[in-house]
């Protein structure tokens, strides 16, 4: 029997496999692919998300970023920068395998599954049921991403809402003629981007109106009018989960973190800062359970509050932004208001940090 079980070896996961193994429990991961495995995800990575991990990933980041090209609508673009990196650039198949190998060098037990056909918990313990064996823990955590098994077997209601996003890799010579850029010109309520890296440009489309497809030729036209390029690899479309303020506890034993609770900010849909947090909470929400005998899910869900808090504030800004978007961007291109969102990200804080002038703290287990 494992004192924890983690279905999921992304960026949540292997953040509470990682803790949790430093305090010498006995953790299961299980994950239905084999590592190193292509994500969709841009792969970009905020300073907040970056100083999170406790480990050092300079390794597997391929850019640093100082500046952005924001590109209004109909408007000349401006640029954000900062003497500090903005926005650190990697893969994700890169990052998840550095990360997976991390807490297999702690210990780990990790298996691949194809698949999980049911999962039973108990007054002692949680049973999941794989399609060529079972296991057994104490606790259950599901970072399993935005189309979570353990969300849809376990958890009653849709407190989540999805957003969706389509990406490919441009194949270059030198993607360092390009700078990391938002190109909010091409619809209201979608936003274009150019994240390059070290022997290719990420371009993807993210949208928050659900009603607008979101197709492979957009990305082919996108390349061919902003890169000159048709050369684009790794073409997918995957959906965003939003709304993680919503989330409450349906479980006593098991545990939502990441793109399966919903964590991830609307208003640019990044998840990687959220997923880590999240799975850092919950771990270490089980070492003082056990600790102080206090339930696990009161202290999970009382830790979680302030990145519920910054989800609700990212939901409501967004919701103005793309009702507004020249008005909002009009505003960002003023120094005095883009030199506070800068500097404030730069540093690493939070939204809410940014704009209610709490402390910044980088706060280790």
């Amino acid at each position: 029997m494992f004192d924890v079980a983690i279905i999921g070896a992304g960026p949540a996961g292997t953040a509470a496999g990682f803790d949790l193994l430093a305090k010498g429990l006995k953790v299961l991961v299980l994950d239905k692919y084999e590592f190193p495995r292509k994500k969709a995800c841009a792969g970009g990575i905020t300073p907040k998300a970056y100083h999170l991990f406790r480990y050092d990933i300079s390794s597997v980041i391929k850019k640093e970023c100082q500046t952005i090209r924001i590109t209004p609508f109909n408007k000349k673009s401006f640029f954000i920068k900062n003497k500090n990196t903005l926005c650190y650039m990697t893969k994700r198949e890169d990052l998840d395998l550095f990360s997976l190998n991390k807490i297999i060098e702690k210990g780990v037990d990790f298996r691949v599954i194809k698949k999980i056909r049911s999962i039973k918990e108990t007054n002692s313990s949680v049973e999941i049921h794989t399609d060529s064996e079972s296991f057994k823990a104490s606790y259950l955590i599901g970072a399993d991403g935005a189309n979570s098994i353990v969300r849809r077997l376990i958890f009653s209601g849709r407190f989540y809402k999805k957003q969706f996003a389509i990406e490919a890799d441009v194949k270059m010579e030198r993607p360092d003629m390009f700078q990391m850029e938002f190109d909010f010109s091409k619809s209201k309520n979608c936003y274009y981007w150019i994240f390059p890296k070290d022997d290719h440009v990420n371009i993807g489309v993210y949208c928050v109106d659900s009603k607008v497809r979101l197709t492979k030729q957009l990305l082919f036209d996108y390349a061919k009018a902003r890169l000159h390029s048709s050369n684009l690899e790794a073409i997918k479309g995957y959906p965003l989960c939003t709304g993680g303020f919503h989330y409450q506890r349906d479980s006593k034993r098991i545990f939502l973190a990441g793109d399966a609770a919903g964590l991830t900010e609307r208003l640019l849909g990044e998840g990687i800062y959220f997923a880590v947090k999240s799975g850092q909470l919950v771990a270490r929400s089980i070492i003082e359970s056990e600790k102080h005998a206090v339930l696990v899910q009161m202290l999970y869900l009382k830790k979680l509050k302030s990145i519920q808090a910054d989800l609700r504030f990212y939901d409501l800004v967004s919701k103005w932004f793309y009702k507004f978007p020249r008005v909002s961007l009009k505003l960002l291109s003023f120094p005095f208001v883009r030199n506070r969102f800068v500097n404030g990200y730069a540093d690493g804080k939070t939204i809410t940090q940014i704009i209610f002038g709490k402390p910044y703290s980088k706060k280790k287990l």
